[in-house]
């Protein structure tokens, strides 16, 4: 099936996306209650590693003074990876900025809206980094080569048709798979996108060439690359959804009445942890088993475990884990907490793990006696700026 929604993400060279580049975005989707748009965008593309450090403080000023905008942005030599809130009244501010700005102009594609809107994060945060943690930076080149994309209608179209032997590889975290999924996906468990890689490879070795491989992800940037890597492989027919869950929650509920292949919730990065795609529940709290799909992280921000919390093991345990730590740390003032700062206790690996910390009374078991407190340094931009960073949980970001 040759799919009608063409390629948006690699821009080699800066060109126009549309006749009126301030309209694409139109209509507008309504703000939430809060007067807030959140959007998702990314493109690939070369940025000189010189122009970097400029490039970062440019946004990090212009977007938070004049448009008012929150969230997390990556930016590295090959694009920009954007995950934002900004007041509905600015968003067609935001595009302009973005169509006036020479590294960026005619190369970002229509935002991809959120299935519900808010502000999602308490700062704006402005970071160099690579767009995909990888032994190696991809090649601009090798992103070039990129699968297919298909709108919400068609993959659910494909789905029908290919049946429950299609090789549908989920390449999000798999607590995100926990409380969300396609039918008969799979999910590479795995923590970090260099190992997911590894087992996808796995999992497509031995297949014909030209044999389907259907990818998704939360909001397209990881089933990008990973299925530009799977191209420049050998593997020429990989088929992946254009604007991931996102996109096609979005397709739900302007669909209603219509069967959705995706069940549950979509896991989002930032304070949301998440956003209905349908009302079905996958998951269970971690402290009593029943049923939620609820994700938090422990109030003790040192602990910052993310796990699935009921509404009434929340109450019992004040939002933490249950480690006795943890809940003195949730009973102290906040004069205490900075005049006892913790440094982190978990490793990323452990903190996204939960069934590996809860014993079978629903508290947590820390790796060794924190009950020393130990001074550690706040992160730049205080305590905005480790809220929003504790909420950042995925070793790679969408």
């Amino acid at each position: 099936m040759q799919s009608q929604s063409q390629s948006p993400y690699y821009r080699a060279e800066p060109g126009p996306l549309a006749a009126q580049p301030l309209d694409m975005d139109q209509p507008y989707p309504a703000p939430g209650p809060d007067g807030f748009h959140t959007v998702s965008f990314y493109a690939f593309f070369a940025i000189p590693a010189g122009e970097l450090p400029a490039l970062r403080d440019a946004i990090q000023a212009e977007w938070s003074r004049d448009l008012g905008v929150v969230g997390r942005i990556y930016i590295g030599e090959q694009g920009i990876n954007a995950q934002l809130s900004i007041p509905a009244e600015r968003t067609r501010g935001l595009r302009a900025w973005l169509e006036q700005h020479a590294a960026f102009s005619g190369r970002i594609s229509r935002f991809n809206w959120a299935i519900e809107h808010r502000r999602a994060f308490k700062a704006l945060h402005v970071r160099v980094r690579p767009m995909v943690a990888l032994d190696a930076p991809v090649a601009l080149e090798t992103l070039a080569r990129e699968p297919e994309y298909l709108s919400p209608a068609e993959w659910e179209q494909a789905l029908r048709q290919e049946g429950p032997g299609a090789l549908l590889i989920d390449m999000r975290n798999t607590y995100e798979y926990r409380i969300g999924r396609f039918q008969n996906a799979v999910c590479p468990d795995a923590d970090t996108f260099r190992d997911e890689m590894e087992l996808v490879r796995g999992m497509c070795r031995g297949r014909p060439p030209d044999a389907p491989i259907y990818m998704y992800c939360t909001g397209g940037i990881r089933c990008s690359v990973a299925g530009a890597i799977l191209k420049a492989e050998g593997h020429a027919n990989v088929k992946t959804l254009q604007g991931g869950v996102i996109a096609y929650g979005r397709h739900v509920r302007s669909s209603p009445g219509s069967q959705s292949i995706y069940r549950g919730k979509n896991f989002t990065f930032d304070k949301r942890l998440g956003e209905e795609v349908t009302d079905d529940v996958l998951a269970q709290c971690d402290q009593c088993g029943a049923a939620c799909d609820t994700f938090t992280n422990c109030a003790n921000t040192s602990c910052n475990l993310l796990f699935i919390q009921c509404p009434a093991c929340a109450a019992r345990h004040r939002r933490t884990c249950g480690n006795a730590l943890c809940l003195e740390r949730a009973r102290m003032s906040h004069d205490e907490l900075v005049r006892n700062r913790m440094g982190p206790i978990w490793n990323y690996h452990m903190r996204i793990h939960p069934e590996k910390v809860f014993g079978r009374d629903g508290v947590a078991r820390h790796p060794q006696s924190h009950h020393h407190h130990h001074r550690s340094p706040l992160p730049a931009g205080g305590a905005e700026a480790r809220e929003d960073e504790r909420k950042c949980t995925a070793g790679v970001v969408e």
